[in-house]
Parts: C-alpha cells; structure tokens; sequence
C-alpha cells in the first residue's frame, strides 16, 4: 500500500486543513481518485453526498468506510440500502468505539452470558458544532443534529456489548446550555431488544469532561467500562484499531460488520431523532 490520494468533496478548505496534516496527493474530481484505484477509499462527505459517493467507489469494487453517522434521516438510509445493496462485503461503517480496546474486550467477557439491560452515556461538549464551518452538524436536517450524531455512539455501544436488535421506542430532547443550537444539547433515548430487554442511551452535548460509558446488566451483576483518552486517546477510542479494521479490509478482508447490523443502529439514531422532534 502507498501513499494518501484525496478528493476535496466540495469542501477544499476543510481538504486543506487535512492536507496541513497529511502528506496528500489530491484528486480533481472522485472520478479520478477512483481511476488511481486506491486499496480502499475513507468517505467523510457531508451526509447529503454519502449515498452517491458510496454507490460510485463500492461499484468500482473498492472497500469503503462511512465516517459517521452515514445518514442523518430515514429518506438518507433508504438511498444508503440501495448504494451498499449487493456489496456488503466491502462496506463499513460504524463509531469507532466499537472497536476500542475495552468494548472489544467486554463483548469478550459478556459471550455466553445473558444479557438483562444495557445503558450507554455520552457525553461529548457540542459546541464546536456550532461553528460555522460545522454548523451543518447541528441542522436536523442536514447533519441530523445532537441526538443524530451523539445518539449513534450510544446505539454503536449497546449494539456491541448487549447484541443487535435494539430499536428506538421512545426520545426526548432538551436545551439547557447552548441556546443557539438548532437541534439540542440533551436527550435521552430508550431503546428495546426484540426479545424485550430494555436499554438506554444518555446523550449530554452540554459540556464538562468528554465521557462514554457502558453498562450490562446481567445476572451477576452490572459489568461497566468507561472509555478514557489518557495516554493514548487515539488507541481507547478505538481510532487505531478502526484503521486496522480498514487496512485489513483493503488487503481483501471482509468487513467485519454487517450491514444489516450497522443499519440497525443508524436507524436508532435517526428513529430517536424524529420521536423525539415529533
């Protein structure tokens, strides 16, 4: 595997900030990135592009990965089931707490077990997305907004540490600390299994020390982890073993996660959105 190839996506001053950072060869248009035929290709286009851009590279036959959330609506992850349709396989997308080191390794300890309930917390400040450059973020009708974007992570972490299945049954939102938001600083999700286990997902984009925590109940006992960015933020949040994920898969493995499964917990989110907005 070589080097960085890159499309700006529409944004060039966003792609420009990458490329301060990264050594890039740019591309003029996604047509030509793909003609490079690079081994798999990172798609972190804003949510209105996702779906095209996706069907284009997967029917290229590269991997892809979906940076979230890959759909802020339910009228986006209608278009997203089209453009994956027929190439699961080489398609990913999902929060990278899945692959953090200590959900990965409570999933571990939890087979076999019956898992009662789960609840998941995120707290994460949402102010920067209400800078301009990301204001796009806290539109509920572009980016899907707090409960979109926070409420994923939360989906992400049931899903891994309690099993698919979990639906959206009910949401609430809130505005209690940053008045100029579009969507809300606060909400709380409850979620369902198909066999009755309930579950939670608190969301607080409100401020304080940036937090994930899940919890399993089982018979035992409640089994907790807190995700913590010291010393290595970047390997607990599961960044690195992400891209290992995406290099594995641009070495010819499959994605890890089906699609179905990830479907599912983008549909949460999206779902608890529009409960919650109704």
């Amino acid at each position: 595997m070589g080097g960085i190839d890159g499309w700006d996506g529409g944004e060039p001053g966003r792609f420009a900030a990458f490329r301060e950072l990264h050594a890039c060869e740019p591309a003029a248009s996604l047509a030509e990135l793909i003609a490079r035929r690079p081994d798999a290709v990172v798609v972190t286009v804003r949510p209105a592009l996702i779906a095209a851009t996706v069907a284009r590279v997967l029917r290229a036959g590269l991997p892809c990965f979906v940076n979230k959330p890959a759909a802020a609506s339910a009228r986006a992850l209608a278009e997203l089931d089209r453009a994956v349709a027929g190439h699961e396989e080489r398609f990913l997308t999902s929060s990278v707490l899945r692959f953090a080191p200590a959900v990965v390794d409570l999933a571990e300890r939890l087979v076999g077990q019956r898992v009662l309930g789960a609840r998941a917390l995120v707290r994460h400040d949402i102010a920067g997305f209400l800078t301009p450059e990301r204001a796009w973020q806290d539109d509920p009708t572009e980016g899907g907004g707090t409960l979109v974007s926070l409420g994923l992570h939360g989906a992400e972490l049931l899903d891994a540490v309690a099993g698919p299945g979990a639906r959206a049954v009910a949401a609430t939102r809130s505005v209690l600390v940053h008045p100029a938001t579009r969507s809300e600083d606060t909400g709380t999700i409850l979620v369902g299994w198909p066999d009755g286990r309930p579950g939670t997902i608190e969301v607080s984009g409100a401020g304080g020390e940036e937090v994930y925590e899940v919890a399993a109940q089982t018979g035992d006992g409640v089994h907790t982890i807190r995700l913590g960015g010291a010393p290595d933020w970047q390997e607990a949040l599961g960044y690195r073993a992400t891209m290992r994920t995406i290099l594995a898969m641009a070495g010819g493995a499959a994605s890890p996660l089906p699609w179905s499964r990830s479907r599912a917990v983008l549909e949460c989110a999206v779902d608890a959105a529009a409960m919650a907005r109704a």
